[in-house]
């Protein structure tokens, strides 16, 4: 008898770099738990700034994600699914499971049916009556959290958020608000109504004349999308205040400030890197605030797994708010 051929699973495969068109969903080989692995049946994953940025890396990415080709053929740092099966050794989770979190980065990601990924990854139940697809909030919050933590953010300060209403930015504005700080969202218009119900105390039109009139001094700006220039923002800070982008900005002109704010140790200029090892604890914290409906990340689109192609280039466009969502398993159930 001949043998039977092994299960194979859709997946969105990256095997250059280059324009949305890159991305294709294939069937692959589905993958097997090994000893201390779980295999969670995707449900929900997201496309997402950080995406694009693998998938068409600028020439610092490329040490990252590798010189000519990616290093990983599936990408998607949010996950959220159900355990089908465990390895050898597991206990933190078995089959039935509902989890949510974040892939490592080293490994193949959620933008496929079945991911594989360690016992010991950043994952956690997504608590109780919350579909898939609110679930997949980590990467936005991960990197406004670090932000924050940086900052050491408090009820005595005042924080204006530039871009709140992308992933990061709108993350950044609840969790500053549940910090205690005064919160300063900028939006686009379109972008208002979706800013105030984030709970920011004041909320400006980037295009309107209050925007460019704006006097008020703030403890930290923060700059969400990485599109303008820190002298743009240095006349709003008080004195000793601190600044923070999401990118090197603009061909780079964060850079040189990020070098000297480091070898001053000034740390006035910096980027939001979430410590090493600090997901786990991270999305611990994430799951408290979701299981007390604390936070939310708006959901801008959702797509199916076929049409990925198209959600890297809507996020690419630059016009996304809030999150960009994968419904791998064809429903949130």
């Amino acid at each position: 008898m001949a043998a039977a051929d092994p299960p194979t699973m859709r997946a969105a495969v990256v095997t250059r770099y280059g324009p949305p068109e890159a991305v294709q969903v294939r069937q692959v080989p589905k993958p097997v738990p090994a000893a201390g692995e779980l295999l969670i049946r995707v449900h929900a994953a997201t496309v997402n700034r950080t995406d694009c940025g693998e998938l068409n890396p600028r020439v610092f990415g490329r040490l990252v994600f590798g010189l000519r080709r990616p290093r990983r053929t599936t990408f998607g740092f949010d996950v959220a699914g159900v355990v089908e099966a465990v390895g050898a050794g597991v206990t933190a989770f078995r089959p039935g499971d509902r989890v949510f979190g974040m892939c490592p980065y080293r490994r193949n990601g959620a933008q496929a049916d079945y991911v594989v990924v360690p016992e010991t990854a950043p994952l956690a139940l997504i608590p109780a009556g919350l579909g898939f697809a609110q679930a997949v909030v980590c990467e936005g919050a991960y990197y406004a959290n670090s932000g924050l933590q940086q900052f050491d953010v408090g009820p005595a300060h005042s924080i204006l958020v530039y871009g709140a209403s992308g992933a990061i930015g709108s993350a950044a504005v609840q969790l500053a608000k549940a910090r205690g700080a005064h919160v300063t969202a900028v939006v686009a218009t379109r972008h208002l109504d979706l800013a105030r119900s984030l709970g920011a105390d004041r909320v400006i039109d980037y295009t309107a004349d209050e925007f460019r009139r704006l006097d008020a001094r703030f403890d930290f700006v923060f700059e969400a999308v990485g599109k303008t220039s820190y002298f743009r923002w240095r006349r709003l800070l008080k004195p000793g205040g601190r600044f923070m982008a999401t990118d090197i900005g603009p061909w780079g002109h964060y850079l040189p400030l990020l070098l000297a704010s480091a070898l001053t140790k000034t740390h006035r200029v910096t980027v939001p890197l979430p410590r090493r090892g600090s997901a786990p604890a991270f999305v611990a914290f994430m799951r408290a605030r979701l299981a007390a409906s604390q936070f939310h990340a708006p959901i801008d689109r959702t797509y199916p797994l076929e049409a990925i192609a198209d959600a890297y280039r809507y996020v690419m466009s630059g016009q996304k708010a809030g999150i960009v969502v994968i419904d791998v398993a064809g429903s949130d159930g």
